[in-house]
């Protein structure tokens, strides 16, 4: 107990003073109007779109197996500890290795991925990749939607959730009216190029997904994300709020001490359990335990934010090491009660095929070091610090995943932070639209006609 106190008390200390400095009065933040993270100097974008479709080299797949057949996994998980208490089990990963090896087939995959319509366009020196799916023609009302994805993902998180927001009806979901959805992968992560300067943070990000946006014709649009894709949709908002129509996302961006009324209603819930809305989060909600799971599950975000290029460097040459690291993410953020499980619970939600494919992504690409660089990007923009402050007058829906490790947030805390007009609770963790596509969906549907 005394230990817990040493914990909690500086902790309290330290929402107490972010709670008192959103009192204080938010900076001017500046956005410029363009960057250039490409190569080389300044120079006009190139501002053709261009059909892409996914196909790899086969000499890629052949030096991945070869690394495959050489990986040395040479520690044994502990006696007493066969789970992924430790991280991911070694049993479990040499299991893993054999399915890669002798059942996945990356062809297959890449059929599946290139399933919908693909495309690249050059802004402010790079390459975005999208995908830009259209609902069938028997939808007369169209709503425009730009979905974005986070780390360790990409845009196969999507391809579940995709088709239901295209065609509702055909997925038991009563709408008449479908969306016409576009799923950018972040520079530097997926098939969209790295950026070769740094500062490409978050802001940066929002500020090229809306160019996307208007160079796809559309200057009022709908908006989806969660991890990274509800920091970057936030921004995107918050900064050019006369784009966006509506926000929805499945984590809301807000820790204890965001603001000074949200920090009192977080720590009443807490005390007070019945003066919080929701069932579910009176038997569990503490602000303060957030800070308990930052400290145990959070070291890959010390590292990224950094030394990313130290800690990327061993996951860009190794396979297997890449997928332990990745995939792990998959049991413990899904819901944190798969640790104490010997396969990590991985295929409860998931299969093989699915959590391989991510992986893929990353290692044919090359880019893990430069989705891990994002994380340094944050923190070393401060502007995304000062508009954390910022009210979103914007109507905003927020599903809240109840197995979600970080993002439990009570609407009685977010309601000062976002103009929430649409909150569910639904049984998923944190890769939502990955888990739990049709319900993500479902709140993204009500959220919109409750809007009408």
């Amino acid at each position: 107990m005394g230990i817990l106190k040493l914990i909690l008390v500086p902790v309290a200390i330290g929402v107490f003073i972010a709670a008192v400095w959103n009192l204080l009065p938010e900076k001017e933040v500046i956005v410029e109007e363009n960057n250039f993270y490409g190569s080389g100097k300044l120079r006009a974008d190139i501002e053709e779109i261009k059909p892409f479709k996914v196909n790899v080299d086969q000499s890629v797949i052949d030096d991945l197996k070869q690394r495959l057949q050489n990986a040395r996994i040479s520690h044994s998980v502990l006696e007493d500890s066969d789970d992924f208490f430790y991280g991911f089990n070694s049993k479990q990963l040499l299991k893993l290795r054999d399915y890669w090896l002798n059942k996945y087939d990356w062809r297959k995959q890449e059929t599946i991925l290139n399933q919908f319509p693909q495309f690249t366009t050059e802004i402010e020196g790079l390459q975005v990749h999208f995908l830009h799916v259209k609902p069938p023609k028997s939808y007369k009302i169209i709503k425009p939607i730009l979905v974005a994805h986070g780390w360790p993902g990409n845009v196969f998180e999507f391809y579940k959730f995709i088709p239901i927001l295209t065609d509702p009806k055909k997925h038991g979901i009563n709408s008449e009216f479908a969306f016409e959805v576009i799923a950018p992968s972040i520079p530097g992560y997926g098939w969209s190029e790295q950026p070769k300067k740094t500062g490409f943070s978050q802001l940066a990000c929002a500020r090229v997904f809306r160019k996307l946006m208007l160079r796809l014709g559309f200057d009022k649009f709908y908006l989806q994300g969660g991890d990274w894709g509800s920091i970057i949709t936030s921004l995107l908002t918050k900064v050019y709020p006369e784009n966006v129509i509506a926000l929805h996302m499945n984590m809301i961006p807000a820790m204890p001490g965001a603001s000074l009324m949200g920090t009192f209603y977080d720590i009443l819930g807490w005390l007070v359990p019945s003066t919080l809305s929701s069932k579910e989060l009176q038997k569990t909600h503490n602000p303060f335990a957030k800070f308990g799971v930052l400290i145990v599950e959070t070291g890959y975000m010390h590292l990224q934010a950094t030394k990313p290029d130290t800690a990327g460097t061993s996951l860009n040459d190794s396979p297997i090491g890449l997928a332990a690291y990745i995939i792990e993410k998959f049991s413990t953020w899904t819901n944190t009660d798969y640790r104490a499980l010997p396969d990590g619970g991985l295929n409860k939600k998931f299969t093989n095929d699915e959590l391989l494919t991510i992986v893929m992504i990353y290692w044919t690409n090359g880019n893990i070091v430069s989705s891990q660089r994002f994380y340094r990007e944050f923190f070393l923009d401060r502007r995304c610090e000062a508009l954390a402050k910022r009210y979103v007058p914007t109507p905003t829906a927020h599903a809240s995943g109840l197995n979600e490790l970080y993002d439990r947030c009570p609407i009685e805390v977010s309601r000062y932070l976002f103009n929430i007009t649409h909150y569910t609770e639904i049984e998923m963790g944190h890769f939502a639209a990955f888990e739990a596509p049709k319900p993500l969906a479902a709140s993204v549907f009500d959220f919109v006609k409750d809007l009408e």
